[in-house]
């Protein structure tokens, strides 16, 4: 089969193999420490669960940190992704110990809600560090099935963290106690990443280029023209540009599903009268998810091999959309747990997709920053819907109006970014997984509608360049852009090939 030989060719990737077993060892690691989380905040018996609180948890952890993200771009594309990855898997493990410590107290304070924020503060440079590495190990033709593989198996394992740290609590009581001791757990196993990623080389993941650090006052100064370049270049890269339009659209969409499904669980549905309910109803729902999300991992790579990525990205929204409307005005615990599956399949292959396109579009100079800003939008959308949904879901969460409302909202991203994306030649070709060029279609002979040109860097009828001008970004053409201000520095005994980093 085809994406066996895809597998195949990436595992045969040194330096693939290092970043992929590094995300692995992190993302186990933070399903156990988000088993311990959930448990404690939300399904405790001791405290309850309104839908403002729930919003006000969720904004807790992760908003600040989307405000603070982009930062993360800064540092990425200055220092060696993997002492980042060796150094934050440290830092949260002494993190976890502070937790350890602030559960078996039983306090749910601002100490407890500073440390946990802090920790997926943390682990926001990681999965940053990630993202932009990819590229780096990786050839161009073969990032789908990279992005399908590692984002994939990174969900897997989370879930499987998950499910050891909630197995541990249940078997151990379920009080503050156990919770201490699944932290505990979390903590050990981010020593275990931070192990892992240690054995890279320490340039193995890139950046290509090291940029020089400017002084205290001036660096500040940097980092908002550094991150108003990667702004810019990313609104003006047409294609980077309308898929993170649509994902940010459906992570809002998501954002209401999850609140209302919460509370579902928590308070409407009982034991009374639903077969699924309380934390093991919600555990079913997320191992539906997590069926849906390997699901779209072998299913995408070979549909977007015969699809533009555009359209496959369409068409699983508006799919989803109908679905979560059909099946969640029902309010059945059964059917939340299908809904779940493929909601699931439906965030994966999306963002699978939209992954790549950001990969494709722009360049490495720029990729730290540009997935930092990816993941403020993904952040700032979803807790944005959350607020929305601690005003309008009720109590119990039932709730038709917020149903057909993320349903609607899954359909118009759909809809409205395939009606964009049809225009423009760039969002339309198709790219082979493992083809070592582009599979064009019949159009890509000609510039699309509005001018836009695939590979040659020409500007469109706005006057904005083409990818192939962005991807000449860092080699000599400033595309418009501001300059670094500083010069770049090649790291020593590297090689600029995506195949891989010489080991250092």
């Amino acid at each position: 089969m085809a994406w066996v030989g895809n597998l195949r060719a990436l595992l045969a990737l040194s330096g693939f193999r290092a970043l992929y077993a590094s995300r692995l060892t992190s993302q186990a690691s933070d399903g156990v420490f988000q088993a311990s989380l959930v448990s404690y905040v939300l399904f405790s018996p001791e405290r309850a669960t309104s839908p403002g609180a729930l919003a006000a948890s969720l904004a807790v952890v992760v908003l600040p940190f989307s405000v603070i993200g982009p930062f993360a771009g800064i540092v990425l594309d200055r220092v060696s992704r993997q002492r980042v990855l060796v150094t934050c898997s440290l830092v949260r493990a002494a993190l976890l110990a502070i937790l350890v410590v602030i559960v078996a107290a039983g306090r749910t304070g601002v100490d407890f809600y500073v440390t946990a924020l802090a920790v997926v503060s943390v682990n926001r440079f990681v999965l940053a560090a990630l993202s932009a590495g990819l590229p780096v190990v990786v050839d161009v033709d073969r990032l789908v099935s990279a992005n399908a593989l590692s984002v994939t198996s990174g969900t897997v394992v989370t879930l499987l963290g998950a499910g050891v740290g909630s197995a541990v609590r249940g078997l151990t009581g379920g009080e503050d106690a156990s919770v201490a001791l699944v932290a505990g757990l979390a903590g050990l196993s981010y020593l275990g990443a931070a192990a892992t990623a240690a054995r890279a080389g320490r340039h193995r993941f890139g950046p290509e280029k090291i940029i020089g650090w400017a002084g205290a006052g001036a660096q500040l100064r940097q980092v908002a023209t550094d991150l108003a370049a990667g702004a810019t270049l990313m609104w003006r890269t047409g294609p980077v540009r309308r898929a993170m339009g649509a994902l940010t659209a459906s992570r809002a969409a998501y954002g209401l599903v999850l609140v209302m499904t919460i509370l579902l669980f928590r308070n409407y549905f009982t034991a009374a009268d639903s077969a699924l309910h309380g934390l093991g109803g919600l555990a079913a729902v997320v191992f539906a998810s997590g069926v849906g999300t390997v699901s779209a991992a072998f299913v995408t790579p070979r549909v977007t091999a015969r699809l533009p990525k555009a359209t496959w990205i369409a068409l699983v929204l508006v799919v989803g959309g109908v679905i979560e409307i059909a099946l969640g005005l029902p309010f059945s615990s059964v059917l939340c747990v299908v809904a779940g599956l493929v909601l699931g399949f439906t965030a994966q292959a999306s963002k699978i997709c939209v992954d790549v396109v950001v990969q494709e579009g722009v360049p490495d100079a720029y990729r730290g920053r540009a997935f930092s800003l990816y993941d403020l939008l993904f952040n700032v959308s979803f807790v944005a819907a959350a607020a929305l949904g601690a005003a309008v879901v009720p109590l119990d969460g039932h709730s038709p109006l917020t149903v057909v409302l993320a349903g609607i909202g899954y359909v118009l991203a759909g809809v409205l970014y395939y009606r964009a994306a049809r225009r423009h030649l760039q969002d339309m070709t198709v790219r082979a997984v493992g083809a070592h060029g582009p599979a064009p279609t019949a159009a890509a002979s000609s510039a699309d509608a509005d001018g836009e040109r695939d590979a040659d860097g020409e500007r469109d009828a706005d006057g904005n360049r083409g990818a192939g001008a962005h991807r000449a970004v860092g080699a000599g053409d400033a595309a418009d852009l501001p300059a670094y201000g500083a010069p770049a520095v090649s790291p020593p005994a590297t090689s600029a090939r995506r195949s891989g980093w010489a080991s250092s």
